[in-house]
């Protein structure tokens, strides 16, 4: 299966969290708002070396977010609200509404995508 990988994925798969570790072989993709959220995560937390790896190494799984998507996934971030009852980020929203619409699971360790189609919860 192909993951589609959000912030909170990269961010643990980077930092080298062992519940991720049987993930690192499969295909992956990924949006440019996750990729620079994880990079804001790590610097944040004065990892700036991890988080330009992180870019570097990450960035050639980096697919554009079609214009398409934006009715699907606005509309997802206006009506649904997550596992916590928070509203779902603008990044979370287009990959979520990117991996649904092209088969991808949706790899996270997010609570609000808890119990969510397709979505594989790693902690």
């Amino acid at each position: 299966m192909t993951w589609l990988l959000d912030s909170y994925a990269i961010v643990e798969m980077i930092r080298g969290n062992p519940s991720y570790r049987s993930y690192r072989g499969d295909p992956a993709i990924t949006i440019l708002p996750n990729l620079a959220e994880s990079y804001y995560v790590l610097a944040s937390q004065g990892q700036i070396e991890l988080a330009r790896t992180c870019v570097e190494t990450l960035s050639p799984i980096v697919v554009p977010i079609p214009i398409s998507l934006i009715p699907p996934a606005m509309d997802f971030r206006r009506k649904v609200r997550g596992a916590t009852g928070e509203r779902f980020s603008y990044a979370d929203a287009f990959g979520y509404s990117l991996a649904l619409s092209t088969g991808c699971g949706f790899l996270t360790g997010a609570h609000e995508f808890r119990g969510f189609p397709s979505v594989e919860f790693v902690r």
